[in-house]
């Protein structure tokens, strides 16, 4: 670069480069602030439509503010008219740079444990995927598609934060109110690509949704397909229309994607939980109809699954994962457990033990005792009677024609079962259907009771589910049969 200076920015030196851009180290003068400064290459005309990407790109930026969203400081041009813009600073290293270091990590332990993978653990993965999808949430509740969402994109600060970077594809709707710059590449009223979008901004084919790949209908359920390729592979350490060791090579990443199933999660890990396979395949499904409908409902799920690992704080999880592959000491591991915002997920923090209100001793009379055992032998009687009175409502609810199963009602949720090998399905009393099927059951909302039986089996399984409107409840149940009797299909 001719130009070591950009306005106030004076070049450190260079973090990456690609064919349109290159990204430096700066700092700021005279505040001494370290930046991250964005440029076109000098051999691309600054009045390119690749100029214009730039300036597209800070102008999506400034609508975004968010943790886990990169932050713009700056948008400016040089006095020869080049564009740069100016990004926070991300100290930590990039997902893509973390599971290479895995993958090392797993190449030098393979002599010794076979079953060494290049993967992250679940705890840490999870937390990855819940900051990715907080920022995608923000971005696409603002009519953003960010259609790059691939480990090279996310950066890992070593303060344990998740930041989403490169917005040079980015992508949001046309509306009356955008400027005009904007309205000649988003996306158009039909939902299809608008034809003037720069065509060596496409994306990386090994992350992109089908619909991407075939330039169709993009939404924010895109981003979550790729968000379902990133979280697998940082669970399986390959990707999941990549077979390792196959000889893919007459066949494209984008073939793959359109054309074939991803192999099921758990083959790849086998430690994975299930709940965690069953959200992976889900984002990673054809059609978008049948992917989660928002990067919000993918989050909820997401930490409910990290809350059923683990109750450490995510920022804690990242920093000790850091720490594990070589992107930190182990003091800021030290730092990470003993700092007031690492507090396990949805714990209070302790109380003091050297609290007056503990150590200091008072005397209880005897009529306040007496008091306090008369309020407990209430609360329990009580208890034991709704305890009693529930059990009834549910030995009424599992008797046949109990009551009348409405399986298409106005405000639905859904039941999807699966079992093994096989079962057939009561709700509420009343037969309904036997597995496989793919179609979840439509039911109301509130608790159902849901009865599996096979034939083989010596007693039925029996489970109470809460339906909420709108949501689908998954229930995943191995049935006690012999294993001579397994292989036997449904009648």
């Amino acid at each position: 670069m001719s130009e070591v200076r950009f306005g106030g920015y004076r070049v450190a030196g260079t973090i990456g480069a690609g064919a349109l851009s290159t990204i430096f180290k700066a700092v700021q003068e005279p505040l001494g602030r370290v930046v991250a400064l964005k440029t076109l290459n000098t051999q691309i005309a600054p009045t390119s439509s690749f100029g214009d990407q730039l300036d597209r790109e800070a102008k999506i930026l400034a609508d975004l503010a968010h943790p886990n969203v990169v932050l713009l400081l700056e948008a400016s041009r040089t006095a020869s008219g080049r564009p740069y813009v100016v990004l926070e600073w991300v100290d930590g290293p990039s997902l893509e740079d973390v599971l290479a270091a895995a993958t090392a990590d797993a190449a030098a332990r393979r002599g010794r444990d076979k079953a060494s993978r290049p993967k992250l653990g679940v705890p840490a993965a999870l937390a990855v995927a819940c900051g990715v999808c907080s920022a995608l949430e923000h971005i696409h509740e603002r009519g953003v598609v960010h259609r790059d969402v691939k480990p090279s994109n996310v950066l890992l600060s070593r303060t344990g934060h998740v930041k989403v970077i490169d917005f040079g594809i980015a992508q949001r709707p046309r509306t009356a109110s955008m400027s005009d710059t904007l309205g000649t590449e988003g996306i158009t009223a039909s939902g299809r690509m608008a034809p003037e979008q720069i065509k060596d901004a496409f994306g990386t084919p090994a992350y992109m949704s089908p619909e991407q790949i075939l330039g169709d209908f993009v939404d924010g359920r895109s981003d979550l397909f790729s968000l379902g390729v990133v979280l697998y592979q940082m669970l399986s350490g390959s990707r999941p229309f990549e077979a390792p060791g196959a000889d893919d090579s007459k066949r494209s990443a984008a073939q793959r994607i359109r054309r074939d199933a991803p192999a099921p999660l758990r083959e790849r890990a086998p430690h994975c939980p299930r709940a965690v396979e069953r959200i992976v395949m889900r984002l990673l499904e054809k059609s978008p109809n049948d992917r989660y409908p928002s990067a919000g409902v993918v989050k909820e799920r997401l930490e409910a699954a990290l809350r059923a690992e683990t109750r450490e704080d995510p920022a804690a999880l990242l920093r000790q994962a850091l720490v594990d592959h070589g992107f930190g000491s182990k003091d800021q591991a030290k730092d990470a457990r003993s700092d007031p915002a690492s507090r396990p997920i949805g714990r209070p923090p302790a109380r003091p033990t050297s609290s007056p209100r503990i150590t200091s001793r008072r005397s209880i009379g005897l009529g306040r005792a007496l008091l306090g055992f008369a309020v407990v032998t209430a609360l329990f009687t009580a208890g034991a009677v709704a305890n009693e009175s529930r059990g009834a409502r549910a030995r009424d609810a599992r008797s046949a024609g109990a009551r009348a199963l409405e399986l298409a009602p106005e405000h639905a949720g859904g039941l999807r079962v699966v079992a093994t090998p096989w079962a057939h399905v009561r709700v509420d009393g009343q037969l309904v259907e036997t597995t496989p099927f793919a179609r979840p059951i439509p039911l109301g909302a509130g608790r159902h009771f849901v009865t599996l039986s096979h034939p083989d089996a010596p007693s039925s399984v029996e489970r109470e589910v809460d339906i909420v409107a709108g949501e689908i409840v998954t229930l995943d149940v191995t049935m006690n049969v012999s294993p001579e009797d397994a292989g036997k299909d449904a009648p």
